[in-house]
């Protein structure tokens, strides 16, 4: 049904290219035949800056359609650098909480001081937690493969063991074998 449509669509533009042609004919046949050569000169000449003013018009348009995809562009890049500028500063803050706490818990056991160690453990519980936080943010706000990393050091800070691991593979795959 399209098919026929289009068939019959460039049919009818054929049979108008075809009138066009012909009514150019004649008119250069006539301007020919009483010798105005100049006539038709001018009128080709119209032509000519008729199309180059169309060729101007649609070149300036492309230009700015151009600008417009650019400043989309650009756009699109400064939110996605927020966005990761923000994880960055995340992961930043957990590594510096975590290079803390391993300094002091590293200077109390090499000063055998075992109060400063419970103490260490009390911060790195805070740590942790702080931790466990940031990683349940990003792992709530991320795509599914970066999920999969992150449930492995979420596990880890947790303390699973390979029963609970197996367990929640297990339920995993169930899960993706219904879909």
């Amino acid at each position: 049904m399209q098919l026929e449509l289009l068939k019959n669509e460039l049919a009818a533009q054929e049979i108008q290219w075809k009138e066009a042609y012909d009514a150019v004919v004649a008119e250069n046949q006539t301007l020919k035949s009483s010798g105005s050569e100049a006539l038709l000169a001018a009128q080709w000449r119209q032509r000519y800056e008729a199309c180059l003013s169309e060729k101007e018009d649609l070149q300036c348009r492309l230009q700015i359609e151009v600008e417009k995809a650019d400043i989309m562009a650009d756009q699109r890049r400064k939110v996605d650098a927020g966005k990761f500028e923000m994880k960055y500063r995340d992961l930043k803050e957990s590594f510096r909480l975590y290079r803390k706490k391993a300094k002091e818990i590293f200077e109390a056991q090499q000063r055998g001081d075992v109060g400063l160690v419970s103490i260490a453990d009390k911060n790195s519980d805070e740590a942790k937690l702080s931790y466990i936080k940031n990683l349940m943010v990003n792992y709530l706000s991320s795509d599914a493969a970066v999920k999969e990393h992150m449930e492995g050091a979420i596990g880890t800070v947790l303390g699973f063991t390979p029963e609970d691991v197996a367990r929640i593979d297990q339920k995993k795959t169930e899960n993706d074998a219904w879909f």
